[in-house]
């Protein structure tokens, strides 16, 4: 796994975490314990499985998450969420292994993020998919777009079931005019439930230029279909 860099470095000096799992000092989620989930990880074996959970023909090429939203990793997602920015960090490593070796995720010519509402933008301090988004891209040397933009207010899709969930995000995302979207795409996010985000997403984004849109996601849920 890769060292702590400078900035992870100095950060520990002024805000001294431990890991996650073990509770180790160090970082959040430490070198052994990160080793550890990326073994267990069920890319491909989840990603089948969930794809046959749903009957309905995506927009997006393939998807990619390092695995199921429970245990350590839904632990992971949800303190990122809540206010916990540094383990984006391990996360963004963990999506980048959970991608393996397929040049269409590790070279494509933008990246994405789904946009949130700015009204949690404005509560957390940042977007937690634009902030994995941003880790990645930076590994991979690709731009990162931010033109991806939400055009309406939408519902928590927590809450709702699986037909709500398409039915609140429908029409709910655009490409600003002034861009440009082009050759393969990644679209980043943090969980995939339905897909239906994901998928309106990467609509708009082949729509506006895009040959094929992949999307890598944090944690993968179980789609409960109502």
């Amino acid at each position: 796994m890769p060292e702590a860099t400078f900035t992870e470095q100095l950060l520990d000096l002024v805000f001294p975490v431990s890991c996650l799992s073990c509770g180790s000092h160090g970082r959040p989620l430490c070198g052994r314990c990160l080793a550890e989930l990326a073994r267990h990880s069920n890319a491909r074996e989840g990603n089948q499985r969930w794809r046959r959970q749903t009957d309905r023909t995506s927009a997006s090429s393939d998807i990619r998450a390092i695995g199921d939203y429970g245990g350590l990793l839904k632990e992971m997602v949800l303190r990122l969420k809540s206010s916990q920015r540094p383990l984006a960090v391990p996360l963004s490593r963990l999506m980048l292994a959970a991608a393996g070796n397929e040049p269409a995720y590790l070279a494509p010519e933008q990246v994405f993020c789904v946009p949130s509402e700015k009204a949690k933008v404005k509560q957390r301090g940042y977007n937690p998919a634009e902030l994995l988004a941003m880790l990645i891209a930076r590994h991979l040397g690709r731009p990162l777009e931010l033109s991806l933009l939400k055009t309406r207010h939408t519902l928590d899709q927590d809450g709702l079931s699986g037909k709500e969930r398409w039915a609140n995000v429908a029409d709910a995302f655009m490409v600003a005019p002034d861009s440009r979207v082009r050759g393969k795409v990644l679209l980043v996010d943090d969980v995939l439930t339905t897909g239906a985000t994901a998928d309106s997403c990467a609509r708009v984004l082949v729509e506006a230029g895009a040959d094929r849109v992949n999307v890598l996601v944090a944690a993968r849920a179980i789609f409960n279909r109502k």
